[in-house]
């Protein structure tokens, strides 16, 4: 029974069979073989499965013939199959040959046609680019119309002149960029012309607001004494018009800074200046009855005038109105551009109270007041310029700026009192013959140095330490006049401002000394005065090293002796012999420019080596006295000299210990006063030794004497025990 083939899967393949398109060329026969054959392989085990068990008697044969019968039918259809296989596969590889000539003429005609769409492109792109160049050129004639046609600055906060200042802008900026275009530099000009006038308008509007407002302002303030009232209408209402005035102050400030302008910047600045000159000649006329009543209040209510306290006073009025000043005037101009100006124009503000700290400087006499002074306006000098904690103090206002010329004025009169009471305090102090005296000063400190105000001020800084104190007292009192006065000023002056007054204050406190003990010589001369002259000396020296005076003062002076002489000479009756000759006489007459190197360490350390030498050689002497005389009796002056040392040594570190506190230096003193006794007795011990073997001494005299191993030995057990106790009673 032969079965239709309505539902064979391979009629269903054949009769549905897809097109070409969708069919991969890389199909191969015998791979589609394979998958026919296991189809017919599974469709014939269906086959067998479907037939029921009836069929299974019938005779063998025709089941045989009815599977030859289904097997040919299928070999047929599988035939079709494969035959349209093959069409399609050969229709994919002719659609394959066809796409790649296609694309080997598509590639062959963009070659040639690619130099041409470049020209293409590059001829748009002129076309586009010659239009745009255009406009900035074209944009001239429109610009300078519409300014002919403004009348009224008010214009400037009109969209259209924004927009037209812009196109300025812009075109200004394009013939800077492209000067190689024709006529290129003469647009520029006209541009920046109209620029220029754009800018003028601006200013002229920014003037009339801040004219506007002042005529306001002063019809407000008529009749007007509250202070609050007085502030608000010089602040808050002066500010109203702050936010129309800033907008068109930053378009001329912007332009003014912008890179693109920098060609134009003399012109810019010239009109930017004279809009922030308007402002500031407002304000100044605003402020100007307000400061005046500032200082005149301050000078009418102070009967006892403190300048500290006026200093102090009038420094916290001024740092408030400059902070407020600087407050408004930000929020008419931008301030990265004119914070320079604004500073500049404060300290042109506060010159008044420059003139009024001025004049009560000049009138101040006293050294304590000048250096408050200095003290209170060096809190304004704590950082270095450009340090991140000086930019954090003056952010906004310079203050340090605006109050330098206060601190300069009274350091100049902190140095001219400070030289006038050297002269009048050092240099012209006459000593006395008690000067040196330990009783005279016992009383501790003189009238007159009880109403010095610099000794006073010292004394109570260092009343802590009551030793020290009490040695200041019994100092001689140019010494102690020179340490305080170089205490007061240390660090209120420029450090070589300091240090050459230094060296003449010191020297000329040696050369006081000097005379001083010039003086006491006459009258006496012993170990009490040379120890007071080295103790003097030991004190100025200690307090000059915590100074720390580093240079040396060149001086240069003129010296007009020879023409005194030679006055002198012809008041005395005429010129001598030696010098009648007109050259001699110009050569003697003539002024001389002398120069010296005055240092007052090395002038103070020389002076302390004299005197430690004078000091040592008179108590050397007074140990020795006459036993060192080889005509005298050996054997006595010997014995003589023992007692000395035993007796005169001890009294002697006694006398120290009154004068010289420290320790060490008593023991260094005392090593030197050793040294010379015992080269004095080498020497003498010498002498004896030679004269017994020149037979003028017996033999047996000179052999009673003291070797001078035994002599050494005896002065540095003195000494030692001396040391000892010294060392004992300044621990304790």
């Amino acid at each position: 029974m032969t079965r239709s083939r309505g539902n064979s899967l391979v009629q269903s393949i054949a009769t549905h069979a897809p097109s070409g398109k969708y069919l991969s060329p890389s199909l191969q026969d015998d791979e589609l073989l394979g998958k026919l054959r296991r189809i017919g392989t599974s469709y014939k085990q269906i086959e067998v499965r479907a037939q029921p068990e009836a069929r299974c008697k019938e005779n063998k044969y025709s089941k045989y013939d009815q599977y030859v019968t289904g097997v040919d039918v299928k070999v047929s259809e599988y035939q079709t199959v494969i035959d349209q296989a093959e069409k399609i596969n050969k229709q994919l590889a002719l659609t394959v040959d066809k796409f790649c000539a296609i694309s080997s003429e598509t590639r062959d005609f963009t070659e040639s046609t690619y130099e041409l769409f470049e020209k293409f492109r590059n001829l748009d792109d002129l076309h586009k680019s010659i239009r745009e160049y255009l406009s900035y050129f074209e944009a001239l004639d429109p610009i300078v119309r519409g300014l002919h046609h403004f009348s009224s600055p008010n214009i400037v906060r009109k969209n259209s002149f924004k927009s037209k200042l812009s196109k300025i802008d812009e075109s200004l900026q394009f013939l800077c960029e492209h000067k190689e275009f024709k006529d290129a530099e003469a647009y520029r000009i006209k541009f920046k012309q109209c620029m220029v006038r754009c800018c003028s308008l601006m200013a002229t509007y920014l003037s009339n607001c801040l004219r506007s407002m002042f005529e306001e302002v002063v019809k407000s303030l008529e009749g007007i004494s509250q202070s609050a009232t007085r502030d608000a209408l010089l602040y808050n209402k002066f500010s109203s018009i702050a936010a129309d005035f800033y907008s068109v102050s930053r378009e001329l400030s912007s332009r003014y800074s912008s890179k693109h302008h920098q060609t134009y910047h003399e012109e810019l600045n010239s009109i930017l200046q004279d809009c922030y000159n308007e402002y500031f000649r407002i304000r100044i006329k605003l402020l100007g009855p307000l400061i005046s009543s500032q200082l005149e209040n301050k000078e009418a209510q102070q009967k006892n005038f403190s300048l500290v306290k006026d200093i102090q006073d009038n420094l916290l009025f001024f740092t408030q109105l400059c902070e407020d000043e600087y407050s408004l005037i930000v929020q008419f101009f931008p301030e990265k551009e004119g914070k320079k100006s604004f500073n500049e124009w404060l300290f042109h503000l506060c010159e008044p109270l420059h003139d009024h700290v001025r004049e009560k400087v000049l009138r101040e006499s006293d050294v304590a007041s000048l250096c408050d002074a200095v003290t209170l306006l060096n809190k304004y000098y704590q950082f270095e310029e450009n340090s991140e904690e000086y930019d954090a103090q003056f952010r906004s206002v310079q203050l340090d700026k605006i109050f330098e010329p206060l601190l300069q004025d009274v350091q100049y009169r902190l140095i001219f009192r400070a030289q006038i009471y050297v002269e009048t305090s050092i240099i012209a102090y006459r000593p006395t013959r008690d000067a040196f005296s330990i009783n005279h000063r016992k009383g501790g400190l003189s009238k007159i140095e009880k109403g010095d105000g610099i000794v006073k001020s010292f004394l109570d800084s260092i009343s802590e330490s009551k030793d020290e104190v009490e040695e200041m007292h019994s100092c001689y009192p140019p010494v102690t006049r020179a340490i305080a006065l170089l205490s007061k000023i240390y660090q209120m002056v420029n450090s070589s401002i300091f240090d050459t007054l230094a060296h003449h204050i010191v020297h000329d406190c040696v050369e006081s000394l000097r005379a001083a003990l010039r003086l006491v010589r006459e009258s006496e001369d012993n170990l009490d005065v040379n120890l007071s002259y080295l103790k003097n000396l030991l004190m100025l020296r200690k307090q000059v090293q915590n100074f720390d005076i580093q240079y040396v003062c060149n001086e240069t002076y003129v010296d007009f002796s020879g023409l005194r002489d030679f006055l002198r000479s012809l008041a005395h009756g005429g010129l001598s012999a030696a010098s009648n000759s007109v050259f001699s006489l110009a050569r003697e007459g003539a002024p001389k420019v002398v120069k010296n190197m005055v240092d007052a360490r090395s002038e103070l350390s020389v002076e302390l080596r004299n005197a430690i030498k004078e000091l040592t050689e008179t108590a050397a002497h007074e140990i020795v006295g006459g036993c060192l005389n080889c005509s005298g009796v050996l054997i006595s002056d010997n014995t003589q000299l023992r007692k000395n040392v035993e007796v005169i040594l001890p009294r002697i570190y006694n006398q120290m210990c009154i004068f010289i506190k420290d320790h060490e230096v008593r023991i260094h003193l005392i090593d030197a006063i050793q040294d010379l006794v015992i080269r004095a007795y080498a020497d003498y011990y010498e002498d004896v030794t030679q004269q017994a073997e020149n037979g003028k001494i017996a033999k047996e005299d000179v052999s009673e004497i003291m070797y001078v191993d035994v002599f050494a030995d005896l002065f540095n057990n003195v000494a030692s025990q001396l040391e000892k106790g010294g060392a004992s009673n300044s621990i304790v």
